[in-house]
């Protein structure tokens, strides 16, 4: 019986570390990427600001996704769903365009594997090349502070899919 109260302390020691632990981490994780592109800011805004494009460059779901588009034709308020079956676990997820600034920036909320996040595609135009920015932001939550640990693991994951989108976007505009 002695045994079954040190695992029991044991465990609730662990959770109270893993707590006191997350409590120090970031509210907020914060991921982005940035590619240099050698085309007109218009041509990537024209992309970007068309969730109907998403599939082609994105990295969102995969190729073998299927995608239903509805809400507004263009700018704020169009959104997108997508869904892989046959995987042996369905995936599956949508994006809604929250606001556009014409050939500066358009900020999309996705709901996906990873979570809900706030993503911000930037574009910056320089004389000779354009500076294409993918940021990803996400709430980790509060008490009991686990979901900031969590969240670590899902950070490489995030780097992951805004890679496969900047090398996306930079293939389809060339």
């Amino acid at each position: 019986m002695k045994w079954f109260f040190r695992i029991i302390g044991l465990i609730l020691a662990l959770f109270i570390l893993l707590c006191a632990v997350g409590a120090f981490l970031p509210a907020t994780q914060r991921v982005d990427r940035t590619v240099m592109l050698s085309v007109d800011g218009d041509d990537i805004y024209t992309l970007i600001s068309d969730l109907k494009t998403y599939p082609d460059w994105s990295g969102v779901g995969g190729p073998e996704s299927e995608w239903v588009f509805g809400g507004a034709e263009d700018g704020v308020g169009q959104t997108a769903a997508w869904q892989v079956e046959n995987t042996g676990a369905d995936r599956f997820g949508s994006l809604e365009i929250l606001q556009t600034a014409s050939g500066e920036y358009v900020r999309v909320r996705t709901i996906g594997p990873l979570g809900e996040q706030t993503v911000t595609l930037a574009i910056d135009e320089g004389e000779t090349e354009t500076a294409f920015l993918i940021q990803s932001e996400r709430a980790l939550g509060g008490f009991p502070y686990l979901g900031r640990i969590a969240a670590l693991r899902q950070k490489s994951q995030t780097e992951a899919a805004l890679e496969r989108a900047t090398q996306g976007l930079e293939s389809l505009l060339r």
